[in-house]
């Protein structure tokens, strides 16, 4: 960077309409628009936070930063209805969050510990959930109370490799 600018001014030129640079010593490993909605968008970083920002209306912003693993984020998604997130730690965590207020709503520890690479909600269950890890086996977290939902109030994950 030149002199004491700021990422976003380096990069202020025609074509770029914004740049979030909060981030600046870890990579951003994922980056994804919520479903349905082109002005939410998040971004989990290898510092071990999720950004939640708001592209429009106003100017961009970012909303709240999801903090509370103890390693990177390797990967989180969007619930359907974008009112959860669930992230994959190589803390060995996988949480579910509230977008709108930033609060974690659970924690769930791989009982081995391992690393957390990726997750995903089931498309047609928001309650169900999977992760993958890099230990070769498949595990099944037990059923845990998660979160009320039309479905159910349950959350399933499994580990596989």
């Amino acid at each position: 960077m030149a002199g004491d600018t700021t990422l976003s001014e380096n990069y202020a030129f025609a074509g770029v309409y914004h740049v979030f640079d909060q981030h600046t010593d870890s990579a951003v490993p994922k980056v994804q628009f919520a479903h349905d909605d082109r002005h939410l968008l998040a971004c989990c970083s290898l510092d071990g936070t999720i950004s939640v920002c708001r592209l429009a209306p106003g100017p961009p912003a970012v909303l709240r930063v999801l903090r509370g693993h103890g390693g990177g984020v390797a990967d989180f998604a969007w619930s359907l209805s974008n009112d959860v997130l669930v992230s994959a730690s190589l803390d060995g965590t996988l949480r579910l969050w509230a977008p709108a207020d930033g609060r974690c709503i659970r924690r769930v520890p791989d009982p081995d510990g391992a690393a957390l690479l990726c997750c995903a909600f089931q498309p047609l269950n928001n309650n169900l959930t999977v992760v993958s890890r890099p230990l070769g086996t498949s595990r099944g977290f037990p059923p845990l109370p998660c979160f009320s939902g039309p479905f159910n109030n349950r959350l399933a994950a499994v580990a596989d490799a």
